[in-house]
C-alpha cells in the first residue's frame, strides 16, 4: 500500500547561513565608520586641545590685564586679546586711566563697553561710572537718565543705591526736597540681602536733606574798654579761688615841693670914681738967640 504524501513530513523554512544583513552592513561601510570615528577623536583632542590653549590665553591675558596701570597698558591687552574676557573688562579700567587727560575718550570709552558687551558683569558699575562723569560735567539730564536705567535694573542691585544717591543729590541740587528724601530712602534698601555698603551714606544724606545753612549774624561793635585809674590795679574779671586776690597798697603820698627860694637882689653897683682931670700941656721953651761968633 502505497503512503499518503500527507504522511512524509515537509520543513516549515529554510535556514539561511549567510551573512546577516548588520554584517553585511558593516562589511560594506567599515571603512567609513572607522573613518567616522577617527574624525570624532580628533575633533574632541581639537577642541580640547582649543580650550585649553583658550584657557591659557586668558590666563595670560588676565596676567596683563592684572599688571596694567596705565592707558598704554590697557589699550595692549584690548589690542593683543580682543576676544578675551581680560579685554572686555579692560575697557572700563582704560576709560578711568583716561579721565583725567581726556574726558571725551573716557565717555567714549564708556559707551563702547557698554554697548558691546551688554551681558558683562560689570556693566552696571560702568553705567554708574558714566552717569557720574556726565554729571561732574553738568549734563544733568544724560546722568539722570544713565543712572535711572541703573536702578530699574533688576541685576544691578549691588551698585543701585549708589545711583540712588546721585539722583538723590540731583534733585536736592534742583530744590526738590521731597523726591530727594525718597532716593536717599531708596538708596538704604537691601532687597537682594546680600548687604548694601552705601545705607550709612544715604542715611547721613536723609539727615541734612531738610539742613539749612546757618544764619549769618553781623557782630556787635566792640565796646572800648574803659581805662583804669591810674595807680590802682584793675579787678580781675573771673574770680579764681585757686589765685589769691591781689593787694592793693594805698601808694604813699606825694611830698608837698619845697618852697622855691627867693634870689637876692644884686647888688648895687658902685658909682665910677670922677676922672683926673688931665694936666696942662707945658709951653714949650723959647729958641734960644744964636751967638754972635767974635770977629
Amino acid at each position: 500500500m502505497a503512503e499518503s504524501p500527507s504522511s512524509s513530513p515537509a520543513p516549515i523554512a529554510e535556514i539561511d547561513h549567510g551573512p546577516s544583513k548588520l554584517d553585511q552592513f558593516l562589511d560594506a561601510h567599515t571603512k567609513k565608520l572607522v573613518l567616522g570615528v577617527i574624525l570624532i577623536v580628533l575633533g574632541v583632542i581639537g577642541y580640547v586641545v582649543y580650550e585649553g590653549l583658550a584657557e591659557a590665553e586668558d590666563q595670560e591675558a588676565g596676567s596683563a590685564l592684572l599688571g596694567a596701570e596705565k592707558v598704554g597698558d590697557y589699550q595692549d591687552v584690548i589690542k593683543k586679546w580682543p576676544e578675551s574676557n581680560a579685554a572686555a573688562s579692560a575697557l572700563p579700567l582704560l576709560a578711568e586711566a583716561q579721565w583725567s587727560d581726556s574726558q571725551s575718550d573716557s565717555l567714549q570709552t564708556l559707551q563702547d563697553f557698554i554697548t558691546n558687551h551688554p551681558e558683562h558683569p560689570s556693566v552696571a558699575t560702568a553705567k554708574v561710572s558714566l552717569g557720574l562723569r556726565l554729571l561732574e560735567q553738568g549734563k544733568i539730564d544724560q546722568a539722570t537718565e544713565t543712572l535711572t536705567e541703573v536702578v530699574e535694573s533688576d541685576s544691578a542691585t549691588y551698585i543701585a543705591p549708589l545711583a540712588c544717591i546721585a539722583l538723590g543729590d540731583i534733585a536736592k541740587a534742583g530744590g526738590k526736597l521731597d523726591e530727594a528724601k525718597t532716593w536717599y530712602e531708596k538708596a538704604q534698601e537691601d532687597p537682594s540681602e546680600l548687604g548694601n555698603t552705601f545705607k550709612d551714606t544715604a542715611a547721613a544724606r536723609l539727615r541734612l536733606v531738610n539742613a539749612k545753612p546757618p544764619t549769618k549774624i553781623k557782630p556787635a561793635l566792640p565796646v572800648p574798654p574803659v581805662p583804669a585809674t591810674p595807680g590802682a590795679p584793675a579787678a580781675p574779671t573771673t574770680p579764681d579761688d585757686s589765685i589769691p586776690a591781689p593787694v592793693l597798697e594805698t601808694p604813699d603820698a606825694p611830698a608837698p615841693p619845697a618852697t622855691p627860694v627867693v634870689p637876692t637882689a644884686p647888688a648895687t653897683p658902685e658909682a665910677p670914681e670922677a676922672p683926673v682931670a688931665p694936666e696942662a700941656p707945658v709951653a714949650p721953651e723959647a729958641p734960644k738967640t744964636p751967638e754972635t761968633p767974635a770977629p
